[in-house]
């Protein structure tokens, strides 16, 4: 088709740029507000800006050589006041839409929109001749060779690079997804920024490893700052990184690293929040929300491995977490008996079935669910129960709000945002609910 001049009237919940074609409301990314463009279709359809006749006065430089390409960041074409803009109207339009309280008090944004990342996966290739690594170009599998991820760390970026030199060194092919052939498929990379400890993950493709103890050798002595490298054993013809099986190659197979004072053990499959300085930040508000005297009971649902419920533990007199993944619950107990944390315990139950079935009463409740949000079941249990105090934690506010419109017997009484992931359009909210009288 050829090249159709618009106008972008606003941004759609992914941060993309909405204008009208005739009379369809039609999206493309990397446009703002206001700017005028020309735009152009993809082979899958996809509307792309080829060119702006008219830029925005919110619009900066990406530092990103491959922003476009990559699909891992969305806004880095904003400058952060506009940012900022587009997270507040995110969460205020999804609140307003179920005829919830839209005040918001305090929008945490980060000093670091850089490195933050403690955590870091990347892919492996052989394209042209060469190995090449990155991340894959959005909505496809096509990997983008990666020179230096802005919001990875230093180290991050060398370990994966000094992988593919030892790779091409010593002849190991990279994965081939089409023929299912090759052997590294991908590198994961766990770095605890107290402990400056180093968890590399080589996802292989069969549990024959040829030369592995050469390639830990190499990548030692490149990289002697990392303190456990393991093979995970990955068969499977699956997007998912990383498959069942383990072993250690070198060091302990974990790392530990400290949050909010208390020591974590992190290995290559435990969830623990990528952003350590913001995560630190977003606790806070939930302790200050839950505002403990050390008399109250505790109920830390979809708890993980502990992290929330850990750091309450010490202004309460009972924390139980609730978590369904029994390999989160086994990590969330060893790090509350390696901290020495007596008041908690975890049980090993969907959150929704433990909270109809339980005759314990709370005074507190934490609530931290996955992106889809809470059940219907749950959140009517809740409801009658009438505890007093609830502590919803989303990184998805549409969710979010559909869910406290069903708490009927509630009111939001404050509400903060900490923006966790800078450059993108992801934003966690943290809302207080008090019951009613």
């Amino acid at each position: 088709m050829a090249k159709i001049e618009v106008k972008c009237i606003g941004l759609n919940d992914f941060g993309q740029g909405t204008f009208k074609i005739g009379k369809e409301l039609k999206c493309a990314s990397n446009l703002l507000p206001k700017e005028v463009a020309n735009v152009d279709k993809d082979k899958n359809g996809k509307f792309y800006v080829s060119s702006i006749l008219k830029l925005s006065n919110d619009r900066v430089k990406p530092s990103c050589d491959i922003y476009n390409k990559c699909g891992g960041c969305h806004l880095l074409h904003m400058n952060q006041e506009a940012q900022i803009q587009f997270k507040k109207d995110y969460v205020y339009n999804a609140f307003k839409e179920y005829n919830l309280n839209t005040k918001l008090d305090n929008f945490i944004a980060s000093k670091n929109p850089y490195g933050y990342r403690n955590k870091m996966q990347v892919a492996y290739a052989f394209k042209d001749g060469k190995i090449v690594y990155g991340f894959y170009e959005e909505d496809s599998h096509k990997i983008i060779q990666l020179q230096n991820c802005l919001v990875q760390t230093k180290t991050q970026n060398e370990i994966v690079k000094q992988v593919a030199t030892i790779m091409k060194e010593m002849r190991i092919q990279p994965y081939n997804e089409d023929k299912r052939v090759g052997l590294v498929r991908f590198i994961m990379i766990r770095e605890g920024f107290v402990s400056k400890e180093i968890l590399v993950t080589i996802v292989t493709n069969s549990e024959i490893f040829p030369g592995r103890s050469e390639f830990v050798k190499r990548l030692r002595a490149k990289c002697p700052y990392i303190t456990s490298i393991v093979q995970n054993i990955n068969k499977r013809k699956t997007s998912i990184i990383l498959g069942d099986e383990e072993r250690v190659l070198f060091g302990p197979g974990y790392i530990v690293d400290t949050l909010s004072g208390i020591n974590f053990k992190i290995s290559s499959k435990t969830f623990y929040q990528i952003n350590h300085e913001q995560t630190e930040k977003l606790y806070s508000v939930v302790k200050e929300y839950a505002n403990l005297t050390g008399d109250e009971t505790v109920l830390d649902a979809y708890c993980g491995v502990g992290t929330i419920g850990m750091t309450l533990a010490s202004s309460s007199k009972k924390v139980i977490g609730v978590e369904s993944n029994k390999q989160s619950v086994i990590n969330a107990r060893m790090n509350a008996s390696e901290n020495k944390i007596k008041n908690i315990s975890f049980v090993c139950d969907d959150a929704t079935e433990y909270i109809q079935k339980t005759a314990d009463s709370f005074d507190v409740l934490i609530m931290d669910p996955p992106r889809s949000g809470s059940t219907d079941k749950f959140l009517s249990t809740i409801n009658n129960k009438k505890i007093k105090r609830i502590v919803y934690v989303s990184c998805d506010a549409k969710t979010q709000a559909r869910d406290i419109s069903k708490l009927t017997n509630y009111k939001i009484m404050n509400k903060t945002l900490v923006d966790m992931f800078v450059g993108t359009y992801h934003i966690e909210s943290v809302v207080l609910l008090s019951l009613k009288n």
